[in-house]
């Protein structure tokens, strides 16, 4: 069996409640969606954006939508911006081993290169996931499966306006033959398992000390002791990653008052408040071991979903200038030098608005 991940109209024209075309599901998923797209990565699954764009004159919108797409601003047109734009969520990141194929419709195999595609990489099997089920999701199922592709839903992974919506084309599909699951069952599947992600207790501080000394210069890495109070006084901002058992990386920090970190917070951690609006990161760190295969990322697209979950006004850091490119790419923006001189480096404060 040979898989292919396929990632339908993620886009923030569809996931943005700014824009005419937002599925009102659709943004609840960008997280499941992100854990997929970097495990497959990891595992050497191909990954294939297939994304909606329409001319500027609106020539090639569908009948159906017209009237609204010209009545909304036009979105997903080139050069748009902000809510109604052509891009992914920040949290997918790119690779330059993803594929990105544009379509004209709902289905991701009309008049498309995909099926051309999938054959050269010798594929049989497609991975679904994406916005909106009964539309896109439901007429690549059925085109996959008339193509002779097996197809597998992730349900978690696809997005509709109602719940009922969602349940009722998910029997549909799976009565037509597909196997419909959830993301976590699929990344059961895949070789070396998935990240589990989970808040540290008292147990992890050796290992998590440990990672700290690894990833960074004695000057910055936080003590055995520091880390200890955190995990003691704001345990459940503390996002451990286990793998097979061992934790491999974490991202955590305590929920702050101001926008910016301080450097008298690294060593107090008074400065966490539950009831503040900005959710810090103090540190982001992979073991050396474990680097470069995408885990970083996961453990801090989950921080920032728990932080939506909560409420929060957005999330801060600082980094180094050579890092400021990377988290850009989770939707950070430079905030120019920080005042901070923690470990006498010059760093950047960087945020990110919820």
């Amino acid at each position: 069996m040979k898989q292919a991940l396929i990632i339908i109209d993620m886009q923030n024209g569809f996931l943005n409640p700014q824009s005419p075309l937002c599925i009102k599901g659709a943004r609840a998923t960008v997280p499941a969606c992100a854990r997929v797209i970097a495990a497959c990565r990891r595992a050497g699954v191909p990954v294939i954006f297939v994304n909606r764009a329409y001319r500027a004159d609106g020539s090639d919108v569908e009948l159906t939508r017209r009237q609204v797409w010209a009545g909304g601003g036009k979105p997903l047109t080139p050069g748009s911006t902000g809510p109604i734009s052509v891009e992914n969520p920040p949290e997918f990141g790119a690779e330059e081993t993803d594929y990105i194929i544009v379509k004209p419709r709902y289905s991701a195999f009309f008049q498309t290169s995909l099926d051309l595609l999938l054959r050269r990489l010798g594929v049989d099997t497609v991975i679904l996931t994406g916005t909106t089920t009964p539309n896109c999701i439901r007429t690549t199922c059925y085109d996959a499966i008339s193509l002779d592709y097996q197809a597998v839903v992730l349900e978690d992974c696809c997005s509709s306006n109602t719940e009922e919506i969602q349940r009722a084309n998910m029997a549909d599909m799976g009565n037509v033959g597909a196997e419909v699951c959830s993301s976590a069952s699929f990344l059961r599947t895949l070789d070396g398992g998935s990240l589990a992600i989970r808040t540290a207790v008292e147990d992890d501080l050796d290992r998590c000390t440990e990672i700290e000394r690894a990833c960074f210069p004695r000057e910055q890495a936080a003590s055995r002791e520091a880390i200890r109070d955190r995990i003691a006084v704001y345990g459940n901002h503390f996002l451990a990653g286990e793998l097979d058992g061992q934790i491999i990386g974490y991202a955590m920090g305590p929920v702050i008052r101001q926008e910016y970190i301080a450097d008298e917070m690294f060593g107090d951690t008074g400065c966490h408040d539950e009831a503040a609006p900005w959710q810090s990161v103090f540190s982001l760190a992979v073991h050396p071991d474990w680097q470069g295969r995408g885990y970083g990322r996961e453990l801090l697209n989950a921080l920032i979903a728990q932080a939506r979950r909560e409420g929060r006004k957005g999330v801060t850091l600082t980094c180094l200038e050579r890092k400021a490119a990377y988290y850009a790419g989770f939707g950070f923006e430079n905030r120019g030098v920080s005042q901070s001189v923690h470990g006498g480096a010059v760093w950047y404060d960087m945020t990110l608005i919820c």
